[in-house]
């Protein structure tokens, strides 16, 4: 069984340290969160997080105040321990620790009680399960997964279209401003997060060339973070799709799908043709309701 280990660091400078038994936590006010934090910092329901091939993820369940990860909003995305996890002005750093736990507070999850006959019917399924795993065995099947996945972004803007300092200070802002909407609306519209990445580059060219050079160094910074957090979310749903294909988890597969279709939407390549046939295997296993 999993440990994560949480770390919640208040503004007022206190420590709280403790550890949830288990393969996912909720983060938020309610008393039945795992994590619980004060009413004004986080929703009944505000984050939850799950260990995902050997990794922490975490996903939002709640939009205000926004959940960010290095100052990004996000829906889902990858967390690492030396980063933290923002609510409010609350930060949590979060990691898989060992079955044993000495400096935190541990909070063990209940285990339900199984009386006979749910016994009998868990027999009873695996008897069914077998059967179908025996005798359908003519479902579609998607091959192993090309390691090699698209370049999600293009190269970097090496010029300004504006020459004239005050008309490529005037772009820059106008890109800039792009960008920032983007960016806001990226956790719920994938595409846009690359395409703010795109305008803030090549806001930062055009600052350079109005020699507006701390505004060009935010606009690459941003550019830097929105491109490491967009890397990252794809290269965990890529994982997690690819396992989730293999053990014929076709609902929760098509969660995955659509956001990696608006990634990867106009790029070649065999990785490309194994996400559209994973598409069309789970538009035959689990059509939508």
């Amino acid at each position: 069984m999993s440990v994560i280990r949480f770390e919640i660091r208040y503004a007022d400078g206190r420590k709280e340290v403790l550890a949830v038994e288990g393969e996912r936590a909720l983060i938020g006010h309610g008393s039945h969160c795992d994590v619980r934090l004060p009413l004004d910092q986080a929703a009944s329901e505000h984050v939850a997080v799950e260990v995902v091939g050997g990794t922490l993820r975490v996903e939002t369940k709640a939009f205000d105040p926004p959940a960010k990860v290095n100052g990004i909003p996000f829906t889902t995305i990858p967390i690492s321990p030396d980063v933290p996890l923002q609510l409010g002005t609350t930060r949590i750093f979060m990691a898989l620790a060992d079955a044993e736990v000495h400096d935190a507070r541990v909070v063990q999850k209940k285990a339900e009680e199984t009386s006979p006959l749910m016994k009998a019917l868990g027999v009873a399924v695996l008897v069914a399960g077998a059967y179908m795993a025996f005798f359908w065995d003519d479902a579609p099947q998607t091959a192993d997964a090309p390691a090699q996945a698209p370049d999600l972004f293009g190269p970097k803007p090496t010029a300004c279209p504006q020459a004239a300092p005050d008309q490529a200070l005037a772009l820059a802002s106008e890109k800039f401003e792009l960008a920032e909407g983007k960016r806001e609306r990226s956790p719920f519209v994938a595409k846009d997060g690359l395409e703010a990445v795109q305008l803030y580059e090549l806001a930062a060219t055009c600052f350079r060339q109005a020699r507006a050079q701390a505004r060009a160094d935010d606009a690459d910074a941003t550019a830097a973070q929105l491109r490491t957090a967009i890397t990252q979310d794809f290269r965990a749903r890529r994982v997690r799709l690819e396992h989730l294909m293999a053990v014929g988890d076709y609902e929760l597969a098509r969660q995955d799908i659509t956001v990696l279709r608006a990634l990867t939407e106009g790029k070649q390549g065999a990785w490309v043709n194994w996400l559209a046939n994973a598409g069309q295997i789970v538009k035959q296993k689990a059509p939508p309701k």
